[in-house]
């Protein structure tokens, strides 16, 4: 899924602004807004970003400091609530997972206390490994939703005046077509 493009005035291209600014001297700045496109990364903890307007070195270097952004940039993107998503049932895999060995070896141990004691303890580990393999496909599905959605982000370049408030200078009016 593609999303409307990031203005200069968003806090999301403010802060990746905030992040790149640093590094890259003023005068490899283009003179109007930089051109990014951004798309999650596997885990949904990161972004990966294509600037179009810097030249190859600094444009790499632009892209690793988007990725050590990390979840802060994730957070005030388009793609939070997926990226979100993508973490919660991650969570949620890996208490399946972390369960699924003591269970395996709760099986014998309980076995020799009593037979309701290791049928118990077959049906947990069961119902386990039922819960892992689902939580794993809604993984594999979530994370693949999270890959195939990109948007397109403005940053703003140092001097581009950016009107916070959603305000412009130009005028909202629409020219009309005379009557005849």
């Amino acid at each position: 899924m593609v999303s409307l493009p990031q203005q200069p005035e968003s806090n999301f291209s403010r802060a990746v602004f905030k992040v790149i600014r640093p590094h890259i001297p003023r005068e490899r700045w283009p003179v109007d807004a930089v051109l990014a496109r951004f798309e999650g990364g596997g885990d949904g903890l990161w972004l990966n970003a294509d600037f179009d307007s810097f030249s190859g070195p600094y444009a790499a270097v632009a892209r690793q400091l988007v990725r050590e952004a990390g979840v802060d940039l994730v957070l005030k993107s388009p793609l939070a609530s997926a990226a979100a998503a993508v973490v919660r049932t991650k969570r949620w895999r890996d208490v399946g997972l972390y369960a699924f060995l003591p269970l395996m070896f709760a099986i014998p141990l309980m076995a020799v206390l009593s037979d309701t004691a290791m049928r118990f303890a077959v049906f947990f580990f069961c119902l386990d490994t039922a819960s892992l393999i689902a939580f794993q496909a809604i993984l594999v599905r979530k994370r693949a939703l999270l890959a195939t959605e990109r948007f397109i982000a403005y940053i703003p370049a140092p001097g581009l005046k950016i009107h916070l408030g959603g305000k412009s200078d130009r005028s909202s009016s629409i020219d009309l077509m005379p009557e005849v």
